[in-house]
């Protein structure tokens, strides 16, 4: 299952220049990543190749941090590929509490990852649907 960080943060500048520093420091690869601000906070989530390293060497660094279990589906393209994804959500009465999609192909290849409730669950029921749900050793080697 791929972990994604979250990271409560002061919207200052140099927040996500720290962040970065620290996984240069241990060689780590970011291979997505979304910051959401309101006024004086934000949340920066990262999804890295190394999340559970990534959190402990975070948290010794004062940030407040966390792991979520998200699922990563590879889709053909945004909006057809992703509209086959929440018109399956929704005949299973599945809610997404928070996506990233972003394309990757020439082919029109997209990947979403999503944050629901039950990712476990989730994540069996798109792989017994025929959807492509990625690996954690394919979504780090990207």
């Amino acid at each position: 299952m791929a972990h994604q960080l979250s990271l409560f943060v002061e919207n200052k500048p140099g927040k996500l220049d720290r962040i970065l520093d620290i996984f240069m420091g241990l060689g780590m690869d970011v291979k997505a990543l979304t910051i959401a601000s309101s006024d004086k906070f934000g949340i920066i989530k990262l999804l890295v190749d190394k999340p559970f390293k990534a959190k402990e060497m975070l948290k010794q660094s004062g940030f407040t941090v966390a792991l979520t279990e998200v699922v990563v589906v590879e889709v053909n393209g945004i909006p057809a590929g992703l509209k086959g994804i929440t018109a399956f959500f929704l005949s299973k009465n599945i809610n997404i509490d928070n996506a990233l999609g972003f394309g990757f192909g020439k082919d029109g290849s997209a990947l979403v990852i999503i944050e629901s409730e039950a990712i476990p669950q989730v994540k069996d029921l798109l792989v017994e649907n025929g959807f492509k749900v990625l690996s954690d050793e394919q979504i780090y080697a990207l």
